[in-house]
């Protein structure tokens, strides 16, 4: 078992219910999370909204592993006070308090947001699902069956095909390519994030978006701003006014915006907008 304490608060649903990761699940409404990562299975709870209580079957090296996913050296109130650029934001943040990004596999999250495209996060769930239940291995855990998520060298004998036949329409052959044909430097320290972010984009089926959000939540790189429709929407809207730009350009406008912690408020107006139905009718 493992403590972590966090000076700013720590909410569990808004972390795991943002959208940003997809295998993790409660049963109690929002008190207990039971997800992978890596090797393991983990158990999250709270006693209090500033410690996480950490309950794992495998113990070895458990501290550094979620010392990392959970990303403890990050200066949360330095990020809010950044990020509060103006009353909208201030608006957002009061919302999304207590939202914490995640250091996610690589692996994994890399399959993850391939999947993701023109998905939406039920889906991508029932996808990510499948593949750990019919690829994974298969973990006994407080007498519940987990799967841990297949490594590449599990899927690279699976044909396009098959990822076709669990219902990846077109994304099926982006996967197979991506697990056939696995660049090296996907392993490697990332030495110069917009070179790697390029590299990123070379890999067929990863356009700037999906690079973006692996960059972001696989990688740590939290100066990233990866921009969906909801992004460009509210972008657009709220701090272009009302003017049509490229993806791109808001991009570079949200990360020259929020600085190095771009990517805490990308995820925290995304968080917001897709809780606020009405938001964009204003």
């Amino acid at each position: 078992m493992i403590e972590l304490f966090f000076p700013e608060i720590f909410d569990l649903v808004k972390t795991f219910e943002c959208g940003q990761i997809f295998r993790f699940g409660s049963i109690d409404s929002g008190k207990t999370y039971y997800g992978t990562l890596n090797d393991r299975i983990l158990k999250i709870t709270q006693n209090d909204p500033h410690t996480l209580i950490i309950f794992s079957n495998k113990n070895k090296n458990l501290e550094n592993l979620v010392n990392s996913f959970f990303r403890v050296g990050d200066n949360y109130l330095e990020m809010l006070k950044s990020i509060e650029i103006d009353d909208l934001m201030k608006n957002i943040i009061n919302f999304a308090n207590g939202l914490h990004l995640l250091n996610q596999d690589n692996f994994e999250c890399s399959v993850a947001y391939i999947l993701s495209q023109c998905s939406n996060i039920p889906r991508i769930k029932k996808n990510l699902r499948d593949l750990a239940e019919i690829y994974g291995n298969p973990v006994i855990f407080e007498d519940r069956e987990f799967f841990l998520f297949p490594s590449r060298l599990d899927l690279i004998n699976v044909g396009e095909e098959e990822f076709r036949e669990l219902g990846f329409g077109y994304r099926a052959k982006y996967l197979r390519n991506f697990i056939k044909n696995y660049p090296s430097f996907l392993n490697e320290p990332i030495s110069d994030s917009e070179y790697f972010n390029h590299k990123l984009q070379k890999i067929e089926g990863i356009g700037q978006k999906v690079a973006d959000c692996i960059q972001l939540f696989a990688y740590g790189d939290i100066s990233f701003f990866p921009v969906d429709t909801w992004m460009e929407k509210f972008m657009i809207k709220f701090y272009n006014n009302g003017e049509k730009i490229s993806k791109k350009k808001i991009k570079n406008l949200g990360e020259k915006m929020f600085g190095k912690w771009a990517g805490y408020a990308q995820e925290f107006i995304y968080f917001y907008a897709r809780n606020n139905p009405d938001f964009f009718a204003k």
